[in-house]
């Protein structure tokens, strides 16, 4: 499963607390586009990870796209369970 990333963060202190200043450009956009539509998907996750290496004045985190590892089960059969109890309260 290849990266993918999709903007610029910078942690910024102003007199209220920290905010997130987050940076997308057009590419970024239509890249988590691309993703939403190839997964069948409505939402995407970022990870806001620190750059390795940190200049002044330039974001320091950039956002990669969660993705969750799929996870396979050994040819196992999915079993379908039916709870018959009359006395459910529902």
């Amino acid at each position: 499963m290849s990266k993918i990333y999709g903007g610029n963060a910078k942690l910024v202190q102003t007199k209220f607390g920290e905010i997130w200043k987050v940076s997308q450009s057009r590419k970024d956009l239509e890249g988590l586009l691309q993703y939403l539509n190839d997964n069948d998907a409505e939402w995407v996750n970022l990870d806001i990870k620190e750059k390795p290496q940190i200049v002044e004045g330039k974001p320091t985190h950039y956002l990669q796209v969660w993705q969750k590892e799929a996870v396979q089960v050994a040819n196992k059969p999915t079993e379908k369970r039916i709870v018959q109890n009359d006395d459910l309260p529902f």
